[in-house]
């Protein structure tokens, strides 16, 4: 049975949510270098913070009561019952 415990994909989310933190504030730099400070940068940045924001406290609220120690069985050999058992063979 090979079991991977759900933690590890916590990791792998914790890893993409800093990618995603190093390119939101690579973008911002990049707002404010170029000088491309109109309304609507300004209100597509705000939009995109808001969404950000509602995505991560959206995140934060469905995984608050998930128990992180569960592991998830990614193949076990029992799913085929007799069909690996070479033991009824005459």
């Amino acid at each position: 049975m090979i079991t991977i415990p759900l933690y590890s994909f916590l990791i792998i989310f914790f890893i993409y949510l800093v990618i995603f933190g190093l390119f939101f504030l690579i973008n911002f730099g990049h707002l404010f270098q170029t000088a491309a400070l109109t309304f609507t940068s300004f209100f597509v940045a705000i939009l995109l913070i808001a969404a950000s924001l509602v995505v991560l406290w959206g995140t934060w609220y469905f995984l608050s009561d998930v128990n992180w120690q569960q592991s998830v069985t990614v193949f076990d050999t029992a799913w085929f019952g007799n069909i690996l058992s070479f033991t009824n063979l005459q």
